[in-house]
């Protein structure tokens, strides 16, 4: 487990302008440091005993450890899904460079 407030989370969208509006409201709410889209990925999965294919987008989201229940709530608020995919990692960003860049954006979001 990282040694830092810093946590990434991973969440899919079928529909590419919600995820837009989703990763815009919780930048608003000040939950999220940053959100990215990866469009148009392919999730493979056993379904009915057959391997089925779907597109949707990836969302990868960056923020304060402290802030992951708020996170967690508005997606299972707001995710079109019963079961939204959200996937938590503990993390350390890389560089100084970068670090010290987002230890100055959670400073400020908090």
């Amino acid at each position: 487990m990282a040694d830092s407030n810093e946590i990434i989370v991973f969440t899919t969208l079928s529909d590419r302008d919600l995820a837009e509006i989703q990763i815009s409201e919780m930048l608003q709410e000040g939950i999220i440091i940053s959100g990215t889209i990866f469009p148009d990925v392919t999730l493979m999965y056993q379904w009915d005993g057959k391997i089925a294919m779907d597109t949707e987008n990836k969302i990868m989201i960056k923020a304060r450890a402290d802030q992951y229940s708020k996170i967690e709530e508005y997606i299972m608020k707001q995710h079109p899904y019963l079961a939204p995919e959200i996937i938590r990692m503990d993390v350390s960003f890389g560089s100084e460079n970068y670090k010290k860049f987002i230890k100055a954006k959670i400073e400020k979001a908090g």
